[in-house]
């Protein structure tokens, strides 16, 4: 990893810097190097004020550290640059700060999730599965192993794992993991063995082992004490920053209080000027957050969302969840002190059912998405026919919106979808539609658009279909990248 220092005193001089940091001190631009994964600045820092505006696009934001002292040697230029970047000041020691660098400050993101459907019940008796959650009834007077995981995770050389469960009880049922580390190729040791407890289904917990070089592979078993009604849900296993991030260094969580259930979210702060983009990810194997190099690219500061919830993503559905989210945005834009005629909200696939729903609540400057995916029980109504086997996933999701899976259930799903988006005002809003012509997901979402009182009133409608179904044409995503350029230039963003 590429660390540049900016500072009267070269601190690799001074402590011992791992073999895998590459330490630049005060090189920059004379290094050349277009990106660096962390800047750390310290007293006696001297820069030039295009410098710092230049420096601002070759490293992340929530990457640049800075000495409480530091501080008074910034020229306007340095302290806006520590602003835009939502730097943070220095409380560890060097040398323990030095250490921690390649745990935090790495490239990239990932995170898997594993179905209860995964877990091999020690005792399956009682159980039943439904809305992709696994309901057991836990009569354990001491731990008790429910069973294992079928697949082992996979712990990639330089990484560490932390683990969420989702989960809700009627009862004082505590949970814990049972994770058992074994090397690539061997059996392990049996004393590689560690106990995560999840007592609150809200939390995190980082698997405590070191870094290694070779990958690693760990076998995960669940274990109960007590007695009631517990429902298991998804478990996660994310690369781990410890306390520096959700996927990417700065990103945060949303949780929904009853299940565990999460929604992270990033905040890039650009340069701090309008407009404000709100993307929502579309459906993902891996977890993550999706179109971070698009929106960094823009400059503009950028709110993103991704869903981690089922097998691809549970379209940001749950009213705990989409409140949340809401708030989010809102508080995002008064930080910013921004107006909503000032915010955009984008969306491709799963991401636009938010992007319209919230979007129409919202009243922004502009609602931009492709490949609308938005009537979810037309696309569960569909699934036997048009997708057999395909996106079964739809069942789950729409389960947890209706009380069965009829379809008059599932009609009035979508018809309560749009008789929510007619109470809302969209007449300061431009909203531009990239579509499928033959779209075998949602080959609703256009007609119900055009007639829909409130998008029909919107100050601006656009939209362009493009042949073949929903994963056929990469134009539609590329019409929509070129709507996120025509919005910025409406603000003044122009080459």
């Amino acid at each position: 990893m590429n660390v540049l220092q900016l500072g009267a005193q070269n601190w690799a001089d001074k402590y011992k810097i791992p073999n895998e940091i590459t330490w630049n001190y005060n090189t920059y631009p004379q290094a050349g190097i277009k990106r660096f994964d962390l800047v750390i600045i310290t007293e006696g820092v001297q820069l030039e004020d295009n410098l710092w505006s230049k420096l601002q696009w070759q490293v992340p934001p929530y990457c640049v550290l800075y000495s409480p002292f530091a501080e008074r040697d910034l020229n306007e230029a340095g302290l806006n640059f520590i602003k835009c970047q939502e730097a943070r000041q220095i409380v560890e020691e060097p040398q323990e700060l030095i250490n921690q660098l390649p745990i935090r400050f790495f490239q990239g993101q990932s995170g898997i999730r594993f179905a209860p459907t995964k877990l091999l019940l020690n005792d399956p008796v009682g159980t039943f599965v439904d809305g992709g959650h696994l309901t057991l009834k836990i009569e354990a007077d001491e731990w008790t192993n429910l069973g294992s995981y079928q697949q082992n995770v996979y712990i990639d050389p330089q990484r560490l794992l932390k683990f969420s469960l989702e989960y809700s009880q009627k009862s004082n049922i505590k949970v814990r993991l049972r994770v058992f580390v074994s090397p690539n190729g061997g059996d392990g040791n049996s004393k590689d063995q560690y106990l995560l407890d999840f007592s609150r289904n809200n939390e995190e917990q980082e698997l405590p082992i070191g870094l290694e070089d070779a990958p690693r592979f760990a076998s995960v078993s669940v274990e109960v004490l007590g007695k009631g009604k517990l429902t298991l849900g998804t478990l996660h296993a994310r690369w781990s920053r410890r306390d520096y991030g959700e996927f990417l260094a700065g990103g945060k969580r949303l949780i929904a209080p009853v299940n565990g259930e999460d929604i992270p979210y990033y905040f890039n702060p650009g340069d701090l000027r309008p407009p404000l983009h709100v993307y929502f990810s579309g459906a993902r194997g891996l977890e993550g957050f999706e179109a971070c190099r698009l929106f960094g690219r823009n400059h503009t500061p950028a709110l993103l969302f991704t869903d981690p919830r089922l097998a691809m993503g549970q379209f940001y559905t749950g009213e705990a969840i989409e409140s949340q989210i809401k708030d989010t945005i809102i508080v995002t834009l008064k930080k910013l002190g921004f107006d909503r005629q000032q915010l955009v909200l984008n969306g491709i696939s799963m991401g636009t059912y938010p992007a319209i729903k919230l979007g129409a609540q919202l009243s922004p400057y502009a609602i931009n998405v492709a490949k609308p995916t938005v009537n979810l029980g037309q696309v569960a109504l569909r699934a036997r026919l048009e997708r057999p086997d395909e996106f079964d996933t739809i069942f789950d999701i729409d389960r947890q919106l209706v009380a069965s899976l009829t379809s008059e259930q599932l009609e009035q799903l979508d018809m309560d979808f749009w008789n929510l988006m007619n109470q809302n005002d969209l007449t300061k809003t431009r909203i531009y539609v990239g579509y499928m012509k033959n779209d075998d997901y949602d080959n609703l979402a256009m007609k119900k658009m055009q007639e829909n009182s409130a998008i029909q009133s919107a100050q601006l409608f656009v939209s362009k279909g493009f042949p073949g179904r929903h994963n056929d044409n990469r134009a539609v995503v590329q019409w929509f990248v070129s709507r996120l350029t025509e919005i910025n230039n409406a603000f003044g963003r122009g080459e």
